[in-house]
């Protein structure tokens, strides 16, 4: 997924202007993955700070290389089926990126609980270049709804699935994270030799709680490009091969059954009768849960966490 979405930007924006932000273990191996990008490019991490701080790092060496740089920040765990349509609508976003901190709200197709939404606001057609007419204010973000929430969200219209995915100048989103987070001013006042410490000291936080809910500047493209981010098990479902009726990978034995996410990592996974079931069978632990219950797999996780179960997470 990592390598397809370099592909999938490379129209865009080519390798010698690529940066990857990763940990220190993943490092090596994203370098021999990505070997068009050049090494000091890969930026390693001491440790997992959330996005905001890992923007801010890339945001610090684009500026240094180019001081009117435009950020296009794309999450890498991405599955999008109509590439060519997707960047159609990343080019509409760049248009505004001098002005303003852009993000892609997607097209919902369901009432989606796993997903944070964005309420459209008022049209900024009037700042719109070329193609970019249907560029909009948000009114807000919200977090992950409940069912009731999601379908109240769907029938409105005005409401779109939160991608993750910004467009903006580098330095305006150092300016903006200054105004409304300074304490991560620090990842661009530090020097290289001074960042491992200055990193350990960080607040971890998400962009979208750090600067997005709270800026005056924020916009949103609508996108419908054939986007999900694998986040769930059942998220699967939809990536099942054509005319299958269920998701399957590993061996998998699915008898009188439709519906169905099945995964075995080692062993066999049989089913007999059953439909909309996930299973998931791996060296070390079985997870069996209804596909509409597969946000709840989160509750499985603080469960493991209680019971002292941190080898399993």
């Amino acid at each position: 997924m990592l390598r397809a979405t370099l592909d999938r930007a490379r129209p865009l924006a080519p390798p010698e202007r690529t940066l990857v932000v990763t940990s220190e273990p993943l490092a090596k191996t994203v370098r021999e993955m990505m070997p068009e990008v050049p090494a000091d490019q890969v930026l390693a991490e001491p440790s997992g700070k959330n996005t905001a701080p890992a923007i801010a790092w890339a945001a610090k060496v684009a500026l240094d290389r180019d001081p009117d740089a435009i950020l296009m920040v794309l999450p890498s765990d991405h599955h999008i089926s109509r590439p060519d349509v997707f960047r159609w609508t990343a080019r509409q976003a760049i248009a505004l990126a001098d002005s303003r901190l852009v993000t892609i709200g997607i097209v919902p197709t369901h009432p989606e609980t796993g997903y944070g939404y964005i309420e459209v606001g008022a049209s900024l057609a009037d700042l719109a270049h070329g193609d970019a007419p249907h560029a909009c204010e948000v009114a807000r973000f919200s977090e992950k709804p409940d069912l009731e929430t999601a379908i109240a969200y769907l029938a409105s219209e005005r409401h779109l699935w939160n991608a993750g995915m910004f467009f903006m100048s580098a330095r305006l989103y150092l300016d903006e994270l200054a105004l409304h987070r300074p304490a991560l001013g620090r990842v661009v006042a530090s020097s290289p030799s001074d960042l491992r410490t200055v990193w350990s000291e960080l607040e971890s936080v998400s962009i979208d709680y750090a600067v997005m809910e709270h800026s005056q500047k924020v916009a949103v493209v609508p996108g419908d490009f054939g986007w999900s981010d694998v986040g769930s098990w059942s998220s699967l479902f939809d990536h099942r091969h054509p005319g299958l009726p269920s998701f399957h990978a590993g061996e998998v034995i699915e008898l009188d059954g439709s519906g169905n996410v099945l995964f075995a990592d080692g062993g066999v996974v049989a089913t007999l009768g059953v439909s909309d079931l996930i299973v998931v069978h791996t060296a070390d632990a079985t997870f069996v849960a209804p596909r509409a219950a597969a946000q709840r797999a989160r509750e499985i996780v603080t469960a493991l966490d209680k019971k002292g179960r941190k080898d399993l997470l």
